[in-house]
């Protein structure tokens, strides 16, 4: 299990103090000290034992180990002056990191010391959630050795979580744990053995190919001495069966796929499931371009059915726990093997879909060619399909300032000017502007979806505090309203992206009824027109208040705003309308105009 086998390495490290796995063990170097104790997080806390802690953080210092004593006492001397953060491990507990506000989540607060001074803090750990149950056949028999999965459906700003993983033993049991409190998806996913007629694949337990009426018959003209007499060729085998991959509660669409919710310490034993024998198709076909070439350089990928807002089938793909299949491509077209029944999406590129380099003036450059196609896989082969590949959109437009306070941006071209996706396609780059000397710029060939603009400009002395005011095309603010991109070669030009170095802001206090700081809280900032509560909408915004309880929501374009507290929330969830109009019914409103900064200080009451 991927969490008991990292904690079991850092145990190591720290009896060996191990350069091979990348850590330093820095000499003392400073007459500092932080020393504290790691507690449970229960009503009556307990001291946690053989607990490890980590220091990182500091000068020179790439990482620190040591392990907590029987009182959960820990202490890190030698310390130079400056900033350090501090997580603990230990197997069936979930990893904590000091000051963070949701379990097993970084990077916490750091921790400030010194010279000569000595910190003591407090660390408690919760105990970690379990998920178990048995995996089955389709005869309700135990299977041994099957990998599973518990993907956490919280959506993340940046990476995805790696999914917890654990595989069934000899009675089909499987059980995770140490797990975060949240929601989770679970898969029970054979692994894929080649066929060894190359016509597809089957999971663990070999590829079976189903008996057809036409082999019975060529088998008793064998076994009457037919095949030698009379040399009767054998018929073609049956179609390839396998184990799908399942997810709970026993579904092989993962769109299909229901939560699995833990709390702390909890222990889920009825998540089980039994897997599926499902005949395995072939799709096939020809990948050409719009004037019906053949088109022999190209990447095919096979995602489940995409729609315009993600479904639980993409944190199954974005955490690494649902293995997306790629076709073959040669001159005669593409092919994937081995695909079980479902709903699925093809996309087919030409090019790597990344951003580079702007091409040297006059320089002729390809432009990437697009399919997205929905199939339905219903255990039959299709080996007819055509795939048609088309430019993207290509967009294109100007860059205005407006009536900058500060000096503008050096350099236009650094001006980093993208379009985000509602429901992004992994594993291909999000489209990125080309931006020219004069201010111009060129998406050039976006795939087919939904995109809102965005802009980033680099804070130095020259261009610090620029923000995006609004993306006008049509006298639509694109940075709000999304555009649909579709791959048929359309070019739309004299989009207009305004920066402003004087985005509105609000700000304030976070406090008790006694008007003492409280920061264990999210402030959540969102606009009170719900049709903008879109997907990575801008004016929606989350900070958690400072140690004193101060908050501020800066880069905030005009418009009518509601502020509230909340104790239990992060920025993914923020996706959820449903979770907006709850917080609308008693949050304050604040009116903001271009520019302008308002204080709002909030209380938290008993």
């Amino acid at each position: 299990m991927r969490r008991i086998l990292t904690a079991s390495v850092a145990i190591g490290i720290t009896a060996a103090a191990s350069a091979v796995a990348g850590w330093q063990v820095a000499a003392p170097s400073g007459s500092a000290a932080l020393a504290g104790v790691v507690m449970t997080g229960a009503a009556r806390p307990q001291p946690v034992r053989r607990a490890t802690v980590r220091l990182f953080g500091g000068a020179g210092t790439s990482g620190r180990l040591v392990g907590t004593d029987d009182a959960g006492r820990f202490r890190f001397d030698g310390l130079a002056a400056g900033s350090y953060s501090l997580s603990v491990l230990k197997p069936g507990f979930v990893q904590t990191f000091y000051g963070s506000k949701h379990p097993g989540r970084g990077p916490g607060v750091p921790v400030a010391v010194t010279d000569g001074q000595r910190i003591e803090v407090t660390i408690r750990m919760l105990p970690g959630a379990v998920i178990t149950g048995i995996i089955t056949d389709s005869q309700g028999a135990p299977v041994a050795g099957i990998p599973v999965a518990a993907v956490e459906t919280r959506p993340v700003i940046g990476a995805a979580l790696p999914p917890a993983r654990a595989t069934s033993d000899d009675l089909g049991t499987y059980r995770i744990y140490g797990l975060p409190p949240g929601d989770y998806l679970v898969s029970a996913t054979p692994q894929l053995v080649p066929a060894s007629d190359g016509r597809g694949g089957a999971f663990s337990g070999g590829a079976v190919a189903l008996t057809t009426p036409a082999e019975v018959q060529w088998a008793r003209t064998a076994g009457a001495g037919g095949a030698g007499d009379g040399g009767v060729v054998p018929p073609p085998p049956g179609r390839l069966v396998a184990y799908a991959p399942v997810f709970y509660p026993g579904t092989t669409n993962a769109a299909d796929a229901a939560v699995v919710h833990v709390s702390s310490g909890e222990e889920r034993a009825d998540v089980s499931m039994s897997l599926r024998i499902v005949p395995m198709s072939r799709l096939a076909g020809a990948l050409v371009d719009a004037d019906g070439k053949a088109v022999t350089s190209a990447t095919v990928t096979l995602y489940p059915r995409r729609g315009d807002r993600p479904s639980p089938a993409d944190a199954l793909v974005s955490s690494g726990a649902l293995a997306l299949p790629r076709a073959g491509v040669s001159a005669s077209g593409f092919a994937f093997t081995g695909v079980a029944p479902g709903e699925y999406t093809i996309v087919a590129r030409t090019g790597s879909g990344q951003r580079g380099a702007p091409p040297p003036a006059g320089a002729i450059t390809p432009i990437t060619l697009w399919n997205v196609t929905d199939v339905t896989v219903d255990g039959n082969d299709r080996i007819d399909l055509t795939l048609r590949l088309f430019p993207g959109l290509m967009l294109s437009g100007s860059i205005a300032l407006e009536q900058p306070a500060s000096a503008p941006p050096a350099d236009p071209a650094a001006i980093d000017l993208l379009l985000l996706s509602s429901n992004p396609i992994p594993g291909v780059a999000l489209p990125r502007a080309v931006v020219g000397p004069n201010a111009t710029f060129r998406f050039s060939s976006v795939p087919p979806g939904s995109y809102v603009v965005r802009a980033a400009v680099a804070r130095t002395p020259a261009g610090g505090g620029w923000t995006l005011k609004s993306a006008i095309l049509n006298g639509r603010d694109l940075a709000d309203r999304p555009i649909q991109a579709a791959a048929a070669g359309e070019e739309i030009a004299g989009l207009v992206v305004t920066l402003t170095d004087r985005a509105a802001e609000i700000s304030g206090r976070l406090v008790d009824a006694n008007n003492q700081p409280v920061t264990h809280y999210w402030i959540v900032a969102f606009p009170t027109d719900r049709s903008l509560w879109l997907p990575h909408a801008r004016r929606i915004q989350s900070v958690e208040p400072a140690a004193d309880g101060s908050f501020s929501v800066p880069g905030l374009p005009a418009g009518e705003y509601a502020i509230a507290a909340v104790g239990d929330s992060a920025p993914g969830d923020l996706a959820e309308p449903a979770v907006l109009a709850q917080l609308l019914a008693s949050a304050f409103k604040i009116t903001l105009a271009d520019g302008e900064k308002k204080k709002q200080d909030l209380r938290i009451g008993r």
